[in-house]
């Protein structure tokens, strides 16, 4: 493990900055996926979604319940899925126009187009709150902000998103962050036992992980960062040159309907335990959380309810986004008094149903 000394601490924040500085204004540019413009045999055309992380996980259960109900065939579209390592990459692929869309967090895209000037937009929320978690135990419970004062709290790694959530998370509570220690952990089951051991106050997971955690250890705390900010929200980004293109305007507009039919889908599904939403997605995608059951309806609760915390199913709520903006300038990732409105284009959304 890896803790973070103070003069790292300094510096974690303009880690993230660093990394997309590199990518953003790199001369280089990364092998084509397929922005769009091609057609499939059948007609339909064809567009690049670039994944963040690993698609079979039920983080992208949208995704693949378009894809395997059908809605993405049914809007006109033959879409090809893209794994990229992680945000800043897909930011730049993007950019580059080598992919039409990539759905990255609310707090990357604003230093993107905040800090590096980026012409990124925001053309569609699906995931309406945060999906990160943080840990603790029954024994030494975290349940709000203010707790984090004084403690020792886990990484996945230095710097980062979940580092960046956690400075947000203290500075709602007036806590400077570093009065909030930090250290690497990784993302191993055995995580959980450091926290038992006293070796850490807290760590920071995801949903998924979140969930397995309550189901299989009965002294596990889970604080859900939403209670006390607004940033942490995931959206579809795109650049302002193909959001301009009416070719690629129509492709947006069929991706984000497609999206949205799939999460009206899911969410209907709910009733019946998600029995159709897990036998589709298991039809074509490996997802390890669909062996069990229990966790898998759990995890979905969580992406459904985040689906519906929207003014839209898909869109974005100015207030949200405006907030969001507050909180990540407030604690000097972005400059204050910028607009943030001229980064997001709720024009693509599919109107309220």
């Amino acid at each position: 493990m890896t803790t973070t000394t103070t003069a790292g601490r300094h510096t974690r924040r303009g880690r993230i900055v660093r990394a997309l500085a590199a990518l953003l204004t790199g001369s280089a540019v990364l092998a084509a996926c397929g922005g769009g413009g091609a057609t499939s045999e059948d007609g339909r055309q064809k567009v690049t979604f670039l994944n963040i992380l690993p698609l079979e996980s039920l983080s992208y259960s949208a995704e693949m319940i378009a894809d395997t109900k059908g809605f993405f065939a049914a809007r006109g579209l033959d879409v090809t899925f893209e794994a990229t390592q992680g945000s800043a990459p897909a930011i730049q692929t993007v950019l580059a126009g080598s992919a039409l869309i990539t759905r990255v967090g609310d707090i990357e895209t604003m230093i993107a187009a905040g800090k590096r000037g980026a012409p990124l937009v925001n053309v569609g929320e699906v995931i309406h709150r945060g999906t990160i978690r943080m840990i603790s135990t029954k024994q030494k419970p975290v349940t709000r902000a203010a707790d984090f004062r004084g403690k020792l709290v886990g990484t996945p790694s230095e710097g980062g998103t979940s580092s960046i959530t956690l400075d947000l998370v203290a500075g709602s509570a007036g806590i400077k962050p570093d009065e909030v220690r930090r250290q690497v952990v990784g993302l191993s089951p055995g995580v959980f036992d450091l926290l038992k051991a006293g070796r850490v106050d807290s760590y920071i997971v995801s949903l998924d992980t979140a969930v397995l955690l309550q189901q299989t250890n009965p002294d596990a705390v889970v604080y859900d960062p939403n209670d006390d900010i607004s940033a942490g929200a995931q959206l579809y980004a795109t650049s302002a040159a193909q959001a301009q293109d009416p070719q690629k305007q129509d492709q947006l507009r069929r991706y984000l309907a497609a999206i949205s039919d799939a999460v009206a889908f899911i969410s209907e599904d709910k009733k019946n335990g998600y029995a159709e939403t897990m036998r589709l997605i298991s039809s074509k995608y490996q997802v390890p959380s669909l062996g069990n059951p229990a966790v898998a309806k759990a995890s979905l609760d969580g992406y459904v309810a985040s689906y519906n915390a929207g003014d839209a199913p898909i869109g974005t709520s100015p207030q949200r986004w405006d907030a969001a903006y507050k909180e990540v300038s407030g604690i000097g990732l972005v400059d204050p008094g910028m607009d943030p409105s001229r980064w997001v284009d709720n024009r693509f959304a599919p109107a309220n149903p």
